[in-house]
């Protein structure tokens, strides 16, 4: 079952969920929601968010470093181990005004947030996260119904950017075998 967290999506995005403390002085373990635990690294500071709605404020992170498939953060005024168990299943968000400032990032870090659309009109969904697999950048589309779709961030593929608003141009089945559906 995937926890929803309420929380100003025209400010943040989210990136990820604490899944536990880790060690005594306030770490928490994080799982990246695009797999990708390379991009907590330009970071400065994040937000966290309960099921309920309930927020932080925008905490610096003082230490990241990855952990096989997680990531490690020792944030910003948690000092306890008591203090990072009451994080545990929060959700984790990125400010949009900081994803836009994050130095070196390829172009597409600051369309975090924008909504894709296709040539023929119909909305796939919003840029969660963008990722490099090792081959190529990928964009980790969210749709409404919580579908992701990985679209790789190639020139050809990208029709135009405007306002928010991202139109591509994706070759046949693209989308549908993202889902594992074969439609």
């Amino acid at each position: 079952m995937t926890v929803q967290y309420p929380y100003p999506s025209d400010l943040f995005n989210m990136v990820g969920r604490v899944t536990r403390a880790h060690g005594l002085k306030g770490e928490i373990k994080v799982a990246p929601l695009s797999g990708s635990t390379e991009n907590f690294k330009r970071y400065s500071r994040v937000a966290l968010v309960a099921a309920d709605g309930r927020m932080t404020t925008l905490l610096d992170i003082n230490q990241c470093r990855v952990q096989k498939k997680q990531v490690i953060l020792k944030l910003d005024t948690i000092d306890t181990k008591s203090e990072a168990d009451l994080t545990v299943s929060m959700g984790v968000l990125l400010s949009k005004e900081d994803s836009l400032d994050i130095e070196n990032d390829p172009p597409g870090h600051r369309w975090l947030g924008f909504s894709v659309w296709t040539i023929d009109e119909k909305h796939i969904g919003s840029i969660e996260d963008i990722y490099h697999n090792g081959a190529q950048e990928l964009m980790v589309i969210r749709s409404e119904r919580d579908e992701e779709h990985l679209v790789p961030l190639v020139e050809e593929m990208i029709v135009s950017v405007d306002d928010g608003s991202i139109i591509i141009d994706p070759p046949p089945g693209l989308l549908e075998i993202n889902l594992g559906q074969n439609r």
